[in-house]
């Protein structure tokens, strides 16, 4: 156990001081505090202006957090794919002579460290900004954090470990959890439909009883519940088995067998999710996934024209090589947020509403400006050496080199904007001008990376260059926000939505010129 110890201390002091060796881990900092405080400002707000700032609250916001964690992580125990070794661990730690158990609870506690770190963070909150005594709070982070381990420690080495557990098995054990999730989703649903549409369902689902009831999940919200919001007979109950199911998977863990099959699973993992985040890093995405081969089919292109064009070409017979062509996961995502936008506006009557115009251009600048985007192939194309032989501008070689995310970005404007608008009885004229709106801010995010990989390159790193994206980015959108505003108030909607895409083509054409000026000094440096 101190061989642990000490690799993990030994790792840690290495890597701040390789990071403090670097100057702009400085800037990290700094920006790193300003943005916290920053959020821990607006949550604030947030709390106090909506009168949010009391136990019950907390417990629904804790509440969701279980929901987003347990889930996925029953599965990837499960599935033998829930503890990430680097490569040096495996050379290191599998060929030492330690326990296979000790090694599967290092990786599940190493981490785990985020938890602990949002576990005190909830604390600090609880006592100051949502009124719980302090000594409750502190109940709850010993407690809550202690017994949560316990059972996920268990849950690692019984799930993980166990090699008895055949495939059928463990195939079971995945269903299983899946249909946990099913039944909560269906619960949800079930609330939503017969209740008013509103955020209002939110506090009627997270209190309703029977979820207390499910396994593992409801004893765990039950478990916070009795800790924050104090006893009950069912809260009782449920933490009850909760502790008890905690504590009989850790005399499983300590009387069951592990002598190290799974070093085999966790290798080829470690080899797996390595060479996934390489490809990824490049752009390649579709039908990646780890534990598969990518398989790919048989296609042709007929190239036309000449020069930069022949990036676009090779492109598009990349993703005809693929099943899915170049939609992917978000093409669903799109999907399903215009359905549930359609769905939303019916059941609150939103047809109605003088400010439907902008539901949908609204919610589309929030999901673009807030989520991180999906790897494109424009950024492989810096690798290929025959991309700066091209005998064209720098400028034709960005835009053919992003041409297929503009189609992409079209068909996903459409799979938003054509179920809301029919529910919000938008104008053919205003349907098209809303999914051209989606194209121009996806562009605008799209011309903002090309900018800052050019101008940035490694000099900060992913982080600058997002950092850069999102500044960029939001002042784009905040003018083009008010060429909208403007347009609509001196003419109509559609000339608002007009002035908008304008406003957004012109500013996004010079972010494209600058990332082309750029991109040419990379050509000089190859």
């Amino acid at each position: 156990m101190k061989s642990l110890i000490y690799l993990w201390k030994r790792t840690m002091v290495n890597r701040i001081r390789k990071a403090l060796s670097k100057p702009v881990t400085y800037i990290y900092i700094i920006l790193g505090i300003a943005y916290v405080a920053m959020i821990l400002t607006g949550i604030g707000s947030l709390v106090m202006a909506n009168n949010w700032n009391t136990p019950i609250y907390l417990v629904y916001a804790l509440s969701a957090l279980v929901f987003l964690s347990i889930p996925s992580s029953l599965l990837q125990y499960a599935k033998r794919k829930g503890l990430l070794f680097r490569q040096s661990e495996v050379h290191f730690l599998f060929s030492a002579p330690i326990s296979p158990k000790l090694i599967l609870l290092y990786e599940q506690m190493k981490s785990n460290m985020m938890n602990l770190v949002l576990t005190l963070v909830v604390t600090v909150l609880g006592c100051t900004l949502f009124g719980i005594p302090v000594w409750k709070m502190l109940l709850y982070f010993v407690l809550a954090y202690v017994v949560e381990n316990v059972l996920e420690a268990g849950l690692v080495v019984v799930l993980y470990g166990n090699e008895r557990l055949k495939e059928r098995t463990v195939r079971l054990l995945c269903r299983a959890v899946w249909l946990v999730v099913a039944v909560l989703v269906l619960f949800a649903a079930y609330m939503f439909f017969t209740q008013e549409a509103s955020w209002n369902v939110l506090p009627l689902v997270l209190d309703h009883p029977f979820l207390q009831c499910i396994p593992i999940i409801g004893w765990n919200i039950a478990f916070i519940r009795l800790l924050i919001l104090g006893p009950t007979v069912l809260n009782v109950v449920c933490t009850l088995l909760y502790v008890v199911f905690a504590l009989l998977l850790l005399v499983i863990s300590i009387r069951m067998r592990c002598a190290g099959d799974y070093y085999e699973d966790a290798m080829k993992f470690a080899d797996d999710y390595q060479e996934i985040m390489q490809k990824k890093k490049k752009g390649e995405t579709s039908g990646v996934s780890i534990g598969k081969k990518k398989k790919y089919g048989k296609a042709q292109v007929e190239y036309k024209g000449s020069g930069a064009k022949a990036i676009f070409y090779r492109q598009l017979l990349e993703y005809k090589k693929n099943k899915t062509f170049i939609f992917g996961i978000f093409t669903l995502i799109s999907l399903a947020l215009g359905v549930g936008i359609a769905i939303f506006a019916y059941l609150n009557h939103l047809s109605a509403s003088p400010y439907r115009f902008f539901i949908v251009p609204g919610v589309m600048a929030y999901m673009v400006f807030i989520f991180t985007s999906y790897a494109t192939k424009w950024s492989k194309e810096l690798e290929n050496p025959y991309t700066y032989l091209i005998p064209d501008s720098t400028i034709r070689k960005v835009w053919y080199a992003t041409l297929i995310e503009h189609m992409r970005s079209l068909v996903d404007g459409c799979l938003i904007t054509i179920p809301a608008a029919v529910v919000l009885r938008l104008t053919p004229v205003q349907a098209v001008l809303t999914v051209l709106i989606y194209v121009c801010l996806q562009a605008t995010k799209l011309y903002f990376n090309v900018l800052s990989e050019a101008l940035l390159g490694n000099i900060l790193g992913n982080f600058g260059k997002q950092m850069m994206r999102l500044l960029g980015e939001g002042i784009v959108i905040m003018i083009a926000v008010l060429a909208c505003v403007a347009g609509t108030l001196l003419v109509n909607v559609e000339f608002g939505f007009f002035a908008l895409i304008l406003s957004s083509v012109i500013l996004t054409g010079l972010v494209a010129w600058g990332g082309s000026i750029a991109f040419s000094k990379m050509e000089s440096l190859q």
